[in-house]
């Protein structure tokens, strides 16, 4: 694959020091490559699993693939071929058929995410910019190796409607402005499937209690809803709240230790960080079983366990903000949650390229789709005619500095 090839000869850098140990970082050309590349192998493995379907006007017997993300940035919707768009210093690929893929594309979560992640910004902006108070709140449930992760999240989710409606619950956030929730999933290998939830509270006001006693009050519900349907709950270990966690939205450090040691993240990106970190101590991410899946091949066990995955999640929000709607009209927040539509958006874009369906076809197969986007990116037109016909040759692109060449 070319654009393996491309990333091996990216720099890379130091992300952080911790306890005097450098942890190295790849370049932000090498990320964006990489997303490409799992893409590719993400099809690799979902590739045996179809459905037949069959025409309620016809009869006919059509064979489908089980997961759209299998077609995702692989064939042209029309005979007009594959557009290179710019807007800003983004550049992408339009006229390609997408999943919208938040939980199992690397390349459409991307994009979506960037999405929310603006729209949940402005909320915080709007509601400490008057005054208000945010705060981040952690659900969580018990589980054990073998758990399935359908009934998992489907009586998660239960559990969730059932403490919303709760007439205890409903007094206890009487006073709240909105909420934004999103579900993370992580595995482990002692414990198995993990999913929670982080949600994000505001207030135009202060609540009239402190974040302890909403954890404690909360705990108590939460136990009592999640114990219903067999869900168990821990209230704390090794010191720490563990069922329900309530932190200050002021702090983004405090989240940072727990989700990740990249200083620069912003409140924002909590909430959406889950679908793009790759591994958490001795926790996997969903992108982390992926790679193993890739790496270990289509019979492994990480393999089969994305794909236990990818079936879980079908048809369930990644981020919802039903529970801001009133914030979101406030500040003039775009209420609209459409992964797929949010995928396929390049907003005010300038097209300055044009692939032939067969040109595009070649740069696929042979894996160089991100290495072409970065030649575009930093060269415009003249990089996206020389990687085109350098990647359609076989050949890894590389920049210089009077231009580019090729390498076999």
């Amino acid at each position: 694959m070319l654009d393996l090839e491309f990333i091996r000869q990216q720099k890379v850098g130091v992300r952080h020091l911790a306890d005097g140990v450098a942890v190295p970082a790849p370049s932000e050309e090498a990320l964006r490559v990489k997303r490409f590349l799992m893409l590719g192998g993400c099809q690799e493995l979902v590739y045996p699993f179809w459905r037949d379907r069959t025409d309620g006007e016809t009869g006919e017997i059509k064979r489908r693939s089980e997961f759209r993300v299998s077609i995702c940035m692989r064939q042209p919707v029309s005979a007009d071929g594959v557009q290179v768009w710019r807007n800003g210093d983004r550049v992408g690929l339009s006229g390609l058929m997408r999943c919208g893929s938040a939980w199992g594309c690397p390349v459409c979560c991307a994009k979506v995410m960037s999405v929310r992640q603006k729209q949940i910004g402005a909320l915080f902006r709007g509601v400490l910019g008057e005054g208000g108070k945010a705060a981040m709140v952690t659900l969580t449930c018990g589980h054990e190796r073998g758990d399935s992760l359908f009934e998992l999240l489907s009586k998660f989710k239960t559990a969730h409607q059932a403490l919303i409606r709760h007439r205890a619950f409903k007094q206890l956030v009487r006073d709240r402005a909105g909420a934004v929730v999103a579900t993370e999933i992580m595995w482990g290998a002692e414990h198995g499937w993990h999913p929670h939830q982080h949600q994000a509270w505001f207030w135009l006001a202060g609540p009239g209690y402190s974040w302890d006693d909403l954890a404690d009050q909360l705990y108590f519900l939460w136990e009592k809803v999640a114990g219903s349907l067999g869900l168990r709950t821990i209230r704390e270990w090794r010191g720490k709240r563990i069922g329900v966690d309530v932190r200050a939205a002021w702090d983004a450090s405090e989240y940072l230790a727990k989700f990740d040691r990249e200083r620069e993240w912003s409140l924002d990106a909590e909430l959406t960080a889950g679908r793009i970190k790759t591994s958490s101590k001795g926790s996997l991410t969903p992108w982390a079983l992926l790679e193993e899946g890739i790496c270990r091949g289509n019979d492994s066990a990480p393999a089969g366990l994305f794909v236990e995955y990818l079936r879980a999640t079908r048809g369930k929000a990644v981020i919802s903000l039903k529970g801001a709607k009133a914030l979101c009209e406030r500040y003039g927040v775009d209420t609209n949650v459409d992964d797929f539509a949010d995928a396929n958006k390049s907003g005010e874009s300038e097209v300055f390229a044009t692939l032939s369906a067969k040109a595009y076809d070649t740069i696929v197969r042979n894996g160089g789709v991100g290495q072409f986007l970065e030649a575009a990116r930093k060269l415009g037109q003249v990089g996206a005619a020389a990687a085109a016909e350098l990647i359609g040759r076989g050949e890894v692109f590389h920049f210089t500095e009077g231009g580019c060449h090729g390498a076999s």
